[in-house]
């Protein structure tokens, strides 16, 4: 029994243990996989990064207006927390208000302005559709659990409104594009588990931006660890009942994946790409440049990379913490997307930031407190770049986009937007509507972020 048989037949015979719906959509990846061969599905190669931004950024205070009474609105709004108007840059566009960011993010200024990126504005979880009056006459409308950090991480990396979820759309998007004969995973985390890249059967390949981690008293680079590899997987091999022939495969598995990957990447080369930041950000992203150059020698058509920048918890001193906070993402962005086109890759790259909620408009005296939506970045060559997608709401209280206390209600759906990013990838709509099944309530019109 190969690899795919298995899957299918373990899936089934768990069927009185699962929901009816579950079970119909790992029926169906598996059946996918069983009819078409995901390695040759495609002649040509994606890779999309996500970037998370652990603690829930302020991006009201990124993408700010910048003139007239609305950036009047903004200061009054924001009080002690408000940038200067002279430490703003403009950003070229006719979608909506004036709008700029902090000039320590001048360099993303400079990739919207030159067409390299665009913003999704007000975008969060959503139940469905909803305005201020339905929201605040019905709770149920409103996200589980809506301002904790954990579980608005997890509607986020899900886009499925249940806490409880262990998949991530990612991760979902992998099981239908994974080839079941090939050991190692097409998602490759330099950020940390997470919850978006893992599957109901695809996991991700976790590694340091120092390249790939290596098991420690077994590390294969040093000579002296040989025979202690040798003494082991003699045991490895020896085993043979079932608890102990799976671990031991997993480890060979492990083994083969870590030796073939520092194969790959071996011959490839760094840049002389100066992202200006020598923070832990950009060293992933140069780790998944390297990556994503490799993938001709990996044989993989599809990939899904994973980031990640803590910090952005500023319930304190956000005054001077969120300016340096966002230069530290704008340049390891700009620097990527250099590094993508200096290696002639940048066609088939996407990248975009998520965060577990955006914060308060209002200030509690030194920082914000927790939101719902908020802005978030999307970069690369296939995107439609200078632009605003969605709805970008007046910083004003207690208007109608403001639940209460400043928690400005999302009028674009994580759902929305991670449907054009599959789409993009190659899935169909089938495949879509499985990755996302509550997309159907959304306006099917989307936010056209692709050329």
């Amino acid at each position: 029994m190969n690899k795919r048989q298995f899957l299918k037949a373990s899936l089934a015979s768990i069927g009185a243990l699962s929901t009816s719906s579950g079970l119909a959509g790992q029926l169906q990846i598996v059946n996918s996989m069983a009819e078409v061969n995901s390695a040759q599905r495609f002649g040509d190669h994606k890779a999309m990064v996500c970037i998370f931004l652990y603690g829930g950024h302020d991006s009201f205070n990124l993408v700010v207006p910048s003139t007239g009474n609305d950036y009047q609105d903004y200061a009054r709004t924001r009080q002690s927390l408000a940038y200067q108007q002279a430490d703003l840059v403009g950003l070229n566009q006719t979608d909506t208000m004036d709008l700029g960011v902090h000039r320590n993010a001048s360099a993303l200024q400079q990739l919207f302005n030159s067409g390299r990126a665009s913003i999704i504005s007000n975008i969060g979880p959503m139940i469905a559709p909803a305005t201020k009056t339905e929201l605040l006459n019905n709770r149920q409308l409103t996200p589980p659990q809506l301002f904790s950090h954990n579980d608005q991480q997890s509607l986020w990396q899900s886009a499925l409104m249940d806490t409880n979820n262990t998949s991530g759309w990612g991760g979902r998007m992998a099981d239908l594009l994974m080839d079941a004969e090939q050991r190692l995973p097409l998602s490759f985390s330099l950020g940390g588990t997470n919850q978006f890249q893992s599957g109901r059967i695809a996991q991700h390949y976790s590694m340091n931006s120092e390249g790939v981690e290596q098991f420690g008293g077994l590390n294969p680079t040093y000579d002296w660890n040989n025979a202690r590899i040798e003494h082991h997987l003699r045991m490895v091999n020896a085993a043979d009942d079932t608890f102990s022939r799976a671990y031991a495969n997993k480890i060979l598995d492990v083994r083969e994946n870590n030796a073939n990957l520092s194969a790959a990447l071996a011959p490839i080369d760094a840049t002389s790409v100066d992202y200006g930041t020598n923070e832990d950000l950009a060293k992933q992203l140069q780790a998944i440049a390297k990556l994503i150059a490799a993938q001709s020698t990996l044989g993989q058509s599809r990939q899904i990379f994973f980031a990640s920048l803590g910090g952005f918890d500023t319930h304190d001193n956000q005054a001077y913490l969120l300016p340096r906070l966002q230069q530290t993402l704008s340049l390891a962005l700009a620097g990527f997307d250099a590094d993508l086109q200096a290696r002639g890759l940048s066609e088939q790259v996407v990248t975009f930031t998520q965060s577990e909620f955006g914060r308060t408009l209002t200030s509690n005296g030194d920082g914000t407190d927790h939101g719902w939506a908020g802005n978030q970045i999307i970069m690369g060559e296939p995107v439609r770049g200078g632009r605003i997608f969605g709805h970008m709401p007046a910083q004003v209280i207690n208007s109608n986009d403001d639940l209460g206390d400043g928690r400005i209600i999302p009028t674009t759906s994580i759902d929305q937007f991670g449907a054009e990013i599959a789409q993009w990838f190659g899935l169909g709509q089938s495949e879509i509507n499985d990755v996302f099944p509550n997309l159907h309530r959304f306006d099917p019109a989307g936010l056209n972020m692709f050329s």
